[in-house]
């Protein structure tokens, strides 16, 4: 058993919700344990014997509330000071960022490197301090400053890859998309998609189709894939598969109480989809989150199989169409609570090694109020996931990148609260980072218009919020 104290301090930094803290393993996946908080203390029991690290949460002074994890931490008599083995954590991870990214000589970073070091300096002083208050408070400072120079650190290392992939001129021509609810046909969608992106992305897999495999014919995606049409934007289309109940059909939902049934339903619904609206889409995302909604407790086995199929009727049925694989909640935070699901590296890796047929993967970003998964990431572990997805030597899609521009009570909040001026540094800093990966070919953003939360781009009035101009500005930069 892991023990962990916290120390109360002046609310302007420490725990944000430990309810929503999660036990991590090697390799940073999540893994299943049970939290408790008490008298100012931290239990963690695992059924593993190993190391392990918590990821709580927590308020940073000029950052926001992000999500920090302690090291792998060895059981012992003792508690750990928690504030101390986050601060400890965060400067882990620059230090393996800098030898990742080359930037320990790198002359241009120097005043970044000042900063890191400051950081670090400020962690010897509270893990020198002795137990108790004292240290959690040093730690807090530490936490913030090394947080703050993590964030900088990555910005940095985005400027300086993206001027040279722009110089290189190794930027896709058509990068920039958005999410379309197909309700919103008024205030003139079509023409502000128009103005700023690419190509809009459709929740055609999601439509209704009856068991004869005959699609029912969205009039609303009818008048999107018109506009989309004589704009000459292409089209790409959500989850065509999914395993999450509230996004397929319900005559899907009630075949998955039987795998064998739900397998065949599923190739109809696919098929039917690929009939009608193989035409007009250029991009389909095959199968999306099934590594972390498995509310029908198909095996592993199972799971791989459906990813496999999807991917293979595409191909088969829209040959020229791009098949991406869409990646949900990428640091895995559901699989410490569910053993049904697949953490994300893991699902992707075996998407390779299986030998499924797919162009590319697309990973979710939204940190909005709304997505099920509110709990907001810092710039580096944003970079550093990207890092890790380009690993795989696949082309990268960030999909669905969104975040609030009003802020909503004491929920997940970046900076000095949401605002739509820290909507529109957010999408600056995404945008940047995002492009300064080789493998990384387009950013979509989750929403166009306001509909019941502030997270689109546009307001319901159909102006434009400062993300808009960011956005616009930065694709000048760009060139694209």
């Amino acid at each position: 058993m892991l023990r962990l104290k916290l120390y109360e301090n002046d609310n302007t930094s420490g725990p944000a919700d430990l309810e929503a803290a999660y036990v991590v393993g090697q390799d940073r996946v999540p893994m299943r344990g049970e939290v408790r908080v008490a008298d100012g203390e931290m239990t963690i029991e695992t059924r593993a014997r190993s190391a392990a690290a918590v990821a709580v949460p927590w308020k940073v002074p000029g950052v926001g509330t992000v999500v920090l994890e302690t090291p792998r931490l060895p059981e012992r008599q003792e508690p750990y000071n928690l504030h101390v083995e986050l601060a400890r954590g965060q400067m882990m991870r620059i230090s393996q960022k800098r030898e990742d990214w080359g930037f320990y000589d790198f002359e241009a970073g120097a005043e970044h490197y000042a900063k890191i070091n400051e950081a670090r300096a400020q962690l010897i002083e509270a893990m020198t301090a002795g137990p108790g208050p004292a240290a959690a408070k040093l730690a807090n400072d530490a936490i913030r400053r090394g947080v703050v120079a993590g964030d900088e650190l990555s910005l940095f290392h985005a400027n300086v890859f993206l001027d040279r992939r722009i110089a290189a001129g190794n930027l896709v021509k058509r990068p920039l998309g958005c999410r379309i609810d197909p309700e919103q046909t008024q205030n003139g969608c079509a023409e502000r998609l128009a103005q700023v992106f690419d190509y809009g992305v459709l929740p055609i897999g999601q439509l209704d189709n009856d068991r004869s495999g005959r699609a029912a014919r969205d009039p609303n995606i009818e008048t999107w894939l018109n506009h989309l049409r004589q704009k000459k934007k292409t089209v790409w289309a959500e989850g065509l598969l999914t395993l999450d109940p509230s996004a397929m059909p319900s005559w899907l939902a009630r075949a998955a109480q039987d795998y064998p049934k739900f397998r065949d339903a599923a190739q109809l619904h696919i098929r039917s989809m690929l009939k009608a609206y193989g035409p007009y889409v250029h991009t389909w995302e095959a199968i999306r989150g099934v590594h972390a909604h498995n509310d029908y407790r198909f095996t592993f086995e199972q799971i791989m199989e459906l990813t496999r199929i999807a991917c293979l009727l595409v191909k088969q049925t829209s040959p020229k169409s791009t098949v991406v694989i869409g990646v949900t909640q990428p640091w895995g935070e559901y699989y410490a609570n569910d053993p049904r699901t697949i953490p994300p590296m893991l699902f992707a890796e075996m998407a390779l090694s299986s030998g499924i047929h797919f162009d590319a993967f697309a990973v979710d970003l939204r940190f909005d109020i709304t997505s099920g998964n509110p709990q907001m990431r810092d710039l580096m572990q944003i970079s550093s996931m990207l890092d890790r997805f380009g690993a795989f030597g696949k082309p990268v899609h960030v999909m669905f990148a969104g975040v609030p521009s009003e802020q909503a009570g004491d929920g997940t909040s970046w900076r000095d609260g949401w605002s739509e001026a820290t909507q529109a540094q957010w999408c600056n800093d995404l945008m940047r980072i995002a492009f300064s990966k080789p493998a990384v070919e387009s950013v979509a953003f989750q929403r166009l218009i306001d509909r019941d939360v502030p997270d689109g781009l546009f307001k319901k009035d159909g102006s434009p919020k400062a993300a808009v101009m960011e956005i616009m500005r930065l694709r000048k930069e760009l060139g694209v």
